[in-house]
């Protein structure tokens, strides 16, 4: 598993637009500040995505619904680089994310099983479970989403703890990736928000925006 922190290049020089830009100003700090206070402590999973902009269109997601926490699964496809998806504005998600990659998908989850998430996997199956009905457990879920062409693979199916499917009422039965994640990731946000359960403590937002600022700091050293 790695934890992806952002690259720096060497300072060739005064750059006053870098300067301008990641001034930390009261304004930009309060901004962080705020923004670190409304994650929620569930994570996103993406299993073997093809296209790495559909990856990149579900990290957007992500950080709209204060979802901060994603894995990355590469079992079966190739490999991207996640901290290189989307070029590296304030529109890019990938910069504000903790983003965790795998190898394997057994190793993800037991890597969440021993940090207590209970999780959930979307799937076209008889087994499934609605979204529309699911009660959150108090404590935080992992919510994995599969390829795009074949959906999770059969060690999700065998490991995960509950099957979710999106019920649709029109001739199609699926939906693109990334709206799949927006639609969970905002349902999931709301649920969170509404119940005042697995958000993120103060503690936890003051760290993270701790590590925002000082990444800020950085940037501005960048050409």
């Amino acid at each position: 598993m790695v934890e992806h922190t952002f690259h720096k290049r060497k300072v060739a020089g005064p750059n006053p637009a870098a300067d301008t830009q990641y001034m930390l100003t009261e304004e930009r700090i309060h901004r962080l500040k705020t923004v670190a206070s409304n994650r929620i402590q569930d994570i996103i999973v993406l299993e073997n995505i093809h296209d790495p902009h559909n990856a990149a269109a579900a990290l957007r997601n992500c950080d709209s619904f204060g979802i901060q926490e994603v894995h990355i699964i590469f079992e079966t496809e190739k490999i991207f680089n996640p901290e290189k998806l989307g070029k590296l504005t304030s529109a890019s998600a990938n910069k504000w994310l903790t983003i965790k990659t795998w190898k394997t998908t057994s190793e993800c989850f037991s890597e969440l099983k021993k940090r207590g998430y209970t999780i959930y996997a979307t799937a076209i199956d008889l087994k499934a479970a609605s979204f529309d009905a699911l009660e959150l457990p108090e404590t935080p879920c992992a919510f994995v989403f599969g390829n795009e062409g074949f959906g999770i693979t059969e060690t999700v199916k065998k490991l995960a703890d509950v099957l979710l499917y999106i019920p649709m009422y029109g001739f199609v039965d699926s939906l693109n990736l990334s709206v799949t994640v927006g639609v969970v990731a905002h349902a999931l946000s709301l649920k969170r928000r509404t119940s005042k359960q697995s958000l993120y403590s103060s503690s936890q937002a003051s760290d993270l925006a701790g590590k925002w600022t000082a990444r800020d700091e950085e940037r501005r050293k960048v050409v």
